[in-house]
């Protein structure tokens, strides 16, 4: 590990200090095992499983803006026109970009049963600010999110000017009060969009959807549930229901035996906790300022990885995020660490465009034998991979609180290692139109590190590091030398003692 790394733990305390004025003392709440909120209303649906939990988090500090997620798509064969046309009617065809939360718990309800926070439809139009070139979804003016006297359900805060890159580092910024505006904003400048999304509403599964319909200038339809499926049993929105007592008293006993016990560190700073377990609670992310460091992957190291993952009993996508466990260790030298993994657990049958938010977070243990090879450790990574995923369809809320009850604590997790799709990939684009896009951070960083490795195609990838200013700008760097020459070394240097590779990484004449 670098000299430079710092503590963290201040940010953290800040943190938990922000939240206790906020949310009191308690602990923060989380569902229960067999607890359904599920709606029939036509009117207001109510929030799945994941998005619940999302919600609460929210609630905690709502001031946050970790959860925005912002692309700017630069777009080559489509007119400003055609974009506002498809912003439009991409907003009115999916239910979950066109509605506010309203939750009873807060606003006392007394139509509805109480603490059910759900979807209520809000209608807002955009408005152009340069006719035929500028316009605006919750940006009344160049670079300003409009109030609702302006654009409804939107908050009033002023922006730095605007240009595309000024706009969405503004929005991206921009914390969303959920109870009163969409959970998203756009601009289009002439063939420039820029969108400003909630993660309440959009996943991985779903921005294929949003951004296709955007691109095509229409929305394709309701899309269908699947009867078999759990969208038939689960009510309006198609939201997952809980998973069954039985499942969660596995999952929850697979954490005791793993990620939960006591006398982990946490990798970066190799400290032992220092909160209180009550505090813990309060910090289900240890979110931070921050910034991104992106960097793409080699293809021919791309193809040769996905060709080895076989060989260690994984997928190419499993071996990938055993790549990043592999290397937390060799750049902290620690030996057993947990991990966090978002995973996507959208079911068959769960429309994208009526559900939000599905994914779900996997905390996992890995434990490393330097003295073994370095395919060894790939195939102890993935083993411990396949075994956390088999309780992917339990939600962490109830596992949180069963481990809550008994006196426990908040996993120790500094790191999160994510594969995922890119947002552009599988979307046919019309004829003659082309678009790139970049993601735009928001500043905050929900984890000390996180090593994002984003898929835009079989072998063409880019990874991005994710880093708390605590951590230190050179550990980003360091991060992504060591992930790009395990990417290239693993597949031909799998025999050699893991203790060789790392002793190779640690000299800067090694890297490549």
């Amino acid at each position: 590990m670098t000299s430079s790394v710092t503590d963290p733990r201040a940010a953290r305390r800040e943190l938990l200090r922000r939240r206790r004025q906020q949310a009191g003392s308690a602990p923060a709440a989380v569902e229960s095992p067999g607890k359904t909120h599920a709606s029939t209303n036509v009117v207001s649906a109510g929030l799945g499983v994941a998005e619940r939990r999302m919600w609460r988090i929210h609630r905690l500090d709502t001031a946050s803006v970790s959860h925005n997620i912002t692309l700017v798509l630069s777009c080559r064969g489509v007119t400003a026109e055609q974009l506002v046309e498809g912003v439009e009617a991409t907003v009115r065809g999916a239910e979950v970009l066109g509605s506010v939360i309203v939750d009873d718990d807060r606003n006392n309800d007394d139509n509805a049963a109480a603490g059910t926070p759900r979807r209520v439809p809000r209608e807002a139009s955009g408005q152009w600010i340069v006719p035929g070139t500028r316009w605006g979804l919750g940006v009344a003016g160049p670079g300003t999110v409009a109030g609702a006297g302006a654009v409804a359900g939107a908050s009033t805060t002023e922006s730095d000017g605007g240009t595309a890159a000024e706009v969405a580092a503004h929005l991206a910024r921009t914390p969303f009060d959920l109870t009163a505006e969409l959970p998203i904003r756009a601009w289009v400048d002439g063939s420039t969009l820029v969108l400003s999304v909630h993660h309440l509403a959009v996943d991985d599964t779903s921005w294929p959807l949003l951004i296709g319909a955007i691109l095509a200038g229409r929305w394709p339809g309701p899309q269908p549930d699947t009867p078999a499926g759990p969208a038939g049993a689960a009510g309006a929105t198609g939201a997952s229901v809980e998973a069954s007592p039985e499942r969660v008293e596995r999952a929850v006993a697979h954490a005791r035996r793993t990620w939960a016990v006591e006398g982990i560190r946490f990798p970066l700073t190799r400290q032992l906790p220092d909160t209180t377990a009550e505090d813990s609670w309060l910090a289900p992310v240890d979110e931070a300022p921050g910034a991104q460091l992106r960097r793409d992957l080699d293809p021919t190291d791309l193809a040769a990885f996905a060709a080895f993952a076989p060989t260690v009993g994984g997928t190419p996508n499993a071996a990938l995020v055993a790549l990043c466990a592999v290397s937390t260790a060799v750049l902290t030298g620690a030996e057993d660490l947990v991990i966090a993994v978002p995973a996507d657990n959208r079911r068959p049958g769960q429309p994208p465009d009526r559900v939000g938010y599905c994914g779900n977070i996997i905390p996992i243990r890995f434990t490393f034998d330097s003295s073994g090879t370095t395919e060894q450790a790939m195939r102890d990574s993935v083993a411990a991979i396949y075994a956390a995923m088999e309780f992917t369809d339990v939600d962490f809320g109830p596992i949180l609180t069963a481990l809550r009850s008994s006196g426990g604590r908040f996993p120790v997790m500094e790191v999160m290692a994510s594969v995922r799709p890119s947002p552009m990939r599988h979307i046919e684009t019309p004829p003659d139109v082309e678009v790139d896009y970049r993601s735009v951070s928001s500043g905050i960083a929900p984890y000390p590190l996180t090593l994002a490795i984003e898929l835009a195609g079989p072998s063409r990838a880019h990874l991005e590091v994710d880093y708390q200013h605590g951590t230190g700008e050179d550990v980003a760097e360091r991060a992504a030398d060591v992930v790009s020459d395990l990417l290239h070394r693993i597949p031909t240097d799998g025999q050699q003692p893991l203790s060789s590779l790392i002793d190779a990484l640690t000299h800067p004449r090694f890297r490549q």
